[in-house]
């Protein structure tokens, strides 16, 4: 072993524990995973429209292909165990594009559909990327002005859904259900309580806890949905483009192309946590075969009528908690993944996770999320440029967020979409304002100024 960081693992990327070591190791890496995305088919189904049976085979063919991406990667991609799963930017742009979707005159089952071609057209973008070492290209648009904005913004939009489903709003097709408020309480609670105050494994494992406990005291509540048992058999493969024959939709395509690459920051994250807590350097063909490798896992997911996938940094804090890099039990975890993905009972014991209960883990979920961007903003100089960069961003999306369908009527097709889009609108128009209209190279301090910037501090 090469470094300090090296010797305080229990086993490196090469070594291969004992059999029953293994074995071991592969189930917690599936139980953190599954409790990193359990709920996220159950949310994305119901906001788009998908009834029991179809958000149990969602869950099936996310399982699947989710286990198949984690091979393909510690195979033949970045080569590291990390696991691929439902990525937190393309699922809130799923549910952002379903609730725009009445204002735009568009059925789900369209949406449904031009989201397979959108996630297909951006892992083909990513596997060009990979494959030309466009990487740093493409990842130098996203400065920690726009990743921050993004990633505030997506909170923003996604709220008003999730704080809808932790009230039960319209599960009856009546307004706010207040044994579900009490039931999101609980689960907020406990999930903030395992993640703040619990010992290692149990802050690993907090959304798992949250989902357990908040499933248990739905039941006296009347809130848990109940299982539907009845599967159409044993095993069953997953059904490619499930949403039906993909379709064409400008809006939707640019919208996938964009969360694609802002995606690799992700990706990029992930294995840059890794290095740091394996100790060893990781070959730069390492990262653009982790694009390209990434961009398949898109293409499959467009095919398989799933959320697209992104490498969860949390890998790496699993095995810096559990000193276990090895690739051996990754992979044992990833085939295992993949064949839980094969039967339907699996799918439809995650699709009867009561909907307070998911919501309630999302919105905490999420706080990480908002909390990734505003540290992003605290890489910025916060100088007056940034402010004005970052000011017009968020309140310029958010303004579009609060628009009604009416005021964008009369419009061409294209600019309604996109208008009726806050976080896309917001992404677009910061890195407008980043690269193009206030550039950095122009605010530089000139010379004979002491190397002095503007602070911007006008109290």
């Amino acid at each position: 072993m090469s470094n300090s960081a090296d010797q305080q693992l229990l086993y490196d990327l090469h070594e291969t524990p004992p059999v029953s070591r293994t074995v071991v190791y592969a189930l917690q890496w599936l139980i953190f995973t599954l409790a990193n995305m359990a709920v996220v088919p159950l949310v994305v189904g119901r906001a788009l429209g998908l009834d029991q049976p179809d958000i149990a085979a969602l869950a099936q063919r996310t399982l699947f292909f989710s286990g198949l991406a984690s091979l393909l990667q510690v195979l033949f991609g970045h080569k590291l165990p990390i696991m691929e799963g439902p990525s937190g930017m393309w699922w809130g742009v799923f549910i952002t594009l379903a609730a725009l979707a009445p204002g735009l005159e568009k059925p789900l089952a369209v949406l449904r559909s031009d989201l397979e071609l959108g996630m297909v057209v951006a892992g083909a973008v990513l596997v060009l990327a990979g494959s030309s070492r466009l990487v740093g290209s493409a990842l130098s648009l996203f400065t920690p002005a726009v990743t921050g904005s993004v990633l505030i913004l997506l909170g923003l939009q996604l709220s008003g859904t999730f704080v809808r489903g932790m009230l039960g709003a319209g599960m009856n097709g009546g307004g706010a259900n207040p044994r579900a408020a009490l039931l999101s309480i609980i689960v907020v609670a406990v999930v903030l309580w395992a993640s703040l105050r619990g010992r290692p494994f149990t802050r690993s494992i907090a959304v798992l806890i949250g989902i357990g406990v908040g499933w248990l005291v739905s039941l006296p509540l009347g809130l848990a949905p109940g299982v539907p048992w009845s599967v159409s058999g044993a095993f069953e493969l997953p059904r490619l483009f499930a949403w039906g024959t993909p379709t064409f939709d400008a809006g939707i395509i640019i919208t996938s192309v964009i969360t694609g690459l802002l995606v690799l920051s992700n990706l990029v994250a992930s294995i840059l946590a890794m290095e740091k807590t394996i100790g060893q350097e990781v070959p730069r063909q390492a990262y653009n075969r982790g694009v390209a490798l990434t961009g398949v896992a898109d293409i499959m997911a467009g095919m398989g009528a799933t959320v697209g996938f992104v490498p969860f940094s949390a890998g790496a804090a699993l095995v810096s908690m559990t000193r276990v890099a090895s690739r051996v039990p990754f992979i044992l975890f990833a085939i295992i993944m993949s064949i839980l993905g094969l039967i339907p009972l699996v799918g439809a014991f995650l699709s009867s996770i009561p909907i307070p209960v998911g919501y309630s883990v999302l919105l905490v979920s999420f706080c990480r999320m908002v909390g990734f961007g505003l540290r992003d903003y605290l890489r910025l100089q916060l100088d007056n440029r940034d402010f004005y960069i970052i000011g017009l961003t968020l309140l310029f999306g958010t303004g579009a967020m609060m628009l009604p369908p009416q005021a964008l009527a009369g419009i061409p097709a294209l600019a309604r979409y996109l208008l009726g889009n806050g976080f896309l609108t917001g992404m677009l128009l910061c890195i407008m304002l980043e690269h193009v209209f206030l550039p950095a190279k122009f605010f530089a301090a000139k010379p004979g100024s002491n190397g002095k910037k503007d602070s911007g501090v006008d109290r």
